[in-house]
Formats: structure tokens, C-alpha cells, sequence
């Protein structure tokens, strides 16, 4: 490792050995059985996120949690080729990465996932280390160390995500990394349970009271945002597409705000940038696993009649 690294984005937190189902049309029943088109294999979780923010062309680092399983010799290899730097992942003899299993639908998907438990703080050797980002993606499952608060006060803009409660307690304790978080991205499910609030903008406001930005994806229907420091609010309809597959959309959705955090001082066009690079990367051949670069979104922003698209090639220019 270098005395220094510097980045664009660092991504922090557990990978995922992804095995997703395509071209499922319904999910089976107790004692069903039904067929799939598919089986893919891919590097989920944060990765994801290292991955579409080296395909945008920032400098990504990816640090994560390894074993000295096959798996994990193969997700170092494939994010090196990526130009994902991993040098700030640690090896865990003896581990292995958690494995889901995931069954994608037109409209959403449903997962299963075995984990074996850290013996160790996710990513709290990164109090050793020597870095700097201008971004930085962690996952609020993971507790709030204080090297983050180090980074953040370096200058670092800390974008979040939390997931699904397995609780389903969905209360304090389960946000307890949010006064180290200056953006927050979630879904409508998780914007409703933890607010009690149906109406995700009014879920998004109320959530601005903790965290300064305020993102909620709602899949087809867009996302709605809340700057509490500016005062913006932003609703952006999605932009329409056919899914080929929507494993990995909510990580590709952090992802691509991070980018267009930088390209934009503007909040609705920063949700409308990132609008477009997750309806282009669910349309890709290999979705997530596979993101489009900068180049192939401004050849899809060329295309179609959404007035929407001059400001996304302004943007990706």
C-alpha cells in the first residue's frame, strides 16, 4: 500500500457473493417449484458501488472484508481489473464471504443470504491507515468509527446506506452512525418504516432532521430528496425502461449520487442524473455486474425523446 492513497471514493463495508436468478416470473410457493432463465454470479453489496463508480471514471477504492476462500481471491482479481484499488481490504484466514441468493423479478427481487459473524469491527483497521477521498460510501449496519468522523473532518462527504432491518425493530439503535453521515439513501419501504409516514416526501423530510441530505428511491415511480440545508426538495420520475434484471439498482442508485454530487450544485438535477445512470445500468446486459461507462451514457442519452436527456449529457459531458 502506497504511504498515501488518494481517491475520489472509497467504498466501505461486506461484499456479497451474489447468485441471482433472472427471467423468473413469479417467486414459488411452499412446495413449488419453478424455473429461472438464468444463474449469474456477481460481487454485491459495496462492491456494486466500487464498481459503477469506476465505470463513471472516478478513482474508487474498495474496502472490504476478505477471506482466504476462492471467492475472495476471485472478487480481489475482478475489481483490480475493474481499476478498483483494494489495497485497504483485509484478509480474514479462515472466513469466507457471505453468499445470497437472489431471484430477480420484473418489478423487485427477493434474497436470501448465509453470513458467517466477523470476529472483528467491520473496516476498523482503517484507523491505521493513511488515505484520502472526496467521497465516502459506507453501509449504516457497520457502527461509525472514528475514522470517518478523521475523514469527514478532512473533507470527505460521507454517503450512507442502511438496508433492510432484519430486526424489523427499525427504531434509535439501528441509526446510530447517522451524525457521521452527511447524505442518506434508502428505499420507500425503509423511508415508511422508519418514519411511520406513507408519502415519501413527508418520510424524507422528516428523516432531514437527522441527516443533512435525504435521498428515497422508489423503484418505477423515482426518487424524492430533501436538502435540509439548502431547503431544496426534488421529485423525479423514474425514467421508463424494461429491467433486464434489478439485483444491485439500490446500491447502483448510491453510487451514481455520489458522481453526481460532483457534477451538479443543483439537487433535482443531481436526482435526475442519477435517475438516468440506474435506468441504464437495469437495462444492461449484465445490469450491476456490468455498469455502463461515461461513454455508452452519453450514446443511451443520445437517444429517445425525454426532454430530460440534453441536461443528462450536459451533465455527463
Amino acid at each position: 500500500m502506497s504511504a498515501h492513497l488518494c481517491l475520489d471514493v472509497l467504498t466501505v463495508g461486506l461484499t456479497y457473493r451474489d447468485l441471482v436468478f433472472t427471467g423468473v416470473d413469479a417467486l414459488p410457493q411452499a412446495g413449488e417449484e419453478r424455473y429461472a432463465r438464468g444463474l449469474h454470479e456477481m460481487w454485491g453489496g459495496i462492491a456494486t458501488m466500487a464498481r459503477v463508480c469506476a465505470a463513471l471514471g472516478m478513482r474508487a477504492g474498495l474496502a472490504t472484508e476478505v477471506g482466504d476462500d476462492d471467492a475472495s481471491r476471485r472478487l480481489l482479481a475482478d475489481m483490480a481489473a475493474a481499476g478498483i484499488d483494494t489495497s485497504l481490504s483485509r484478509e480474514h484466514p479462515g472466513w469466507r464471504l457471505p453468499v445470497t441468493v437472489a431471484m430477480s423479478l420484473p418489478e423487485d427481487r427477493a434474497m436470501l443470504t448465509v453470513e458467517d459473524p466477523l470476529a472483528t469491527e467491520v473496516a476498523g483497521h482503517l484507523e491505521r491507515t493513511a488515505f484520502t477521498a472526496r467521497s465516502i460510501i459506507v453501509d449504516l449496519r457497520d457502527p461509525a468509527a472514528p475514522w470517518l468522523q478523521r475523514a469527514r473532518a478532512e473533507g470527505a462527504t460521507v454517503f450512507a446506506s442502511r438496508g433492510f432491518d432484519p430486526t424489523e425493530r427499525w427504531g434509535d439503535e439501528a441509526l446510530s452512525g447517522l451524525d457521521a453521515t452527511d447524505v442518506w439513501m434508502l428505499n420507500d419501504l425503509e423511508a415508511r418504516a422508519f418514519t411511520g409516514l406513507d408519502d415519501p416526501l413527508a418520510a424524507a423530510r422528516a428523516l432531514s432532521r437527522r441527516v443533512p441530505l435525504v435521498v428515497v428511491t422508489r423503484g418505477a415511480d423515482g426518487m424524492v430528496a430533501v436538502d435540509a440545508t439548502t431547503g431544496e426538495e426534488a421529485v423525479v420520475p423514474a425514467f421508463p425502461v424494461d429491467p433486464l434484471s434489478t439485483i444491485g439498482a439500490g446500491d447502483s442508485s448510491l453510487a451514481a449520487f455520489a458522481y453526481a454530487h460532483g457534477r451538479t450544485d443543483s439537487l433535482e438535477e443531481r436526482v435526475t442524473l442519477t435517475a438516468f445512470i440506474v435506468s441504464a445500468v437495469l437495462t444492461s446486459p449484465g445490469g450491476a455486474a456490468t455498469p455502463p461507462d461515461r461513454a455508452q451514457l452519453l450514446e443511451l442519452a443520445g437517444q429517445g425523446g425525454d426532454r430530460r436527456l440534453d441536461l443528462v449529457r450536459g451533465l455527463l459531458a
